[in-house]
């Protein structure tokens, strides 16, 4: 099948991602990987953040009980704003050599304190042709529509739209409506995939 369009995850995958390992810190140790994840995926709160129906302190509030930190929310969420590094090495440049032949996008389950960031500092509008924020289109994945979403906006089929990300679920999501949906782990892993998938040429080198 012909592949138009890819769509990408940013946090882990073009983006290095140091959420985990905070909040670990934070716990004194008590949080790991599993309760980290499990926190994004079940918590209301943060459900509401990633739709765009609270604000930051009040998301920060209400995690840090959540959670059982013996933080203060404003610590809290001065930690949070750190979590997100800058693009991966060859990221960008990887972007770049990819949309001359695809639509290239983005679907992050994010908010208005890292979107702040990707628009002002990182400038990933000059990297993508769209990009799709859940607190900006009130859907995330894994929910149908956010994907549906996506395919309407860039006007392209989803069985010709392949979409990478590191979350199972949210590939899953993108499986179910007829996505060529790619787990990976790390950008590494994603430049692998491209390149078995022919979306690379084998000419690629990253850097």
């Amino acid at each position: 099948m012909t592949i138009r369009a890819l769509v990408f995850d940013l946090a882990g995958v073009l983006l290095d991602f140091r959420g985990p390992e905070s909040l670990h810190k934070l716990s004194d140790g008590r949080i790991g990987n599993e309760e980290f994840f499990r926190f994004w995926s079940d918590a209301k709160c943060a459900h509401d953040f990633h739709c765009g129906r609270c604000t930051p302190e009040s998301f920060a509030w209400q995690a840090a009980r959540e959670l059982g930190l013996r933080v203060t929310s404003e610590r809290f969420l001065a930690e949070y704003k750190t979590w997100l590094r800058g693009p991966y090495p060859g990221a960008l440049a990887l972007l770049d050599r990819l949309r001359p032949q695809y639509r290239v996008a983005c679907l992050s389950n994010t908010d208005p304190v890292n979107v702040r960031k990707f628009d002002e500092e990182l400038r990933l509008h000059n990297w993508f042709d769209e990009c799709f924020y859940s607190n900006e289109i009130g859907l995330r994945k894994p929910d149908p529509k956010a994907y549906l979403h996506v395919s309407t906006a860039l006007d392209v089929a989803p069985h010709e739209i392949a979409f990478f990300d590191d979350s199972v679920s949210c590939v899953s999501g993108a499986l179910a409506v007829g996505m060529r949906g790619h787990h990976v782990t790390d950008f590494g892993d994603l430049q692998v995939r491209l390149m078995q998938l022919g979306v690379l040429g084998s000419d690629y080198r990253s850097g």
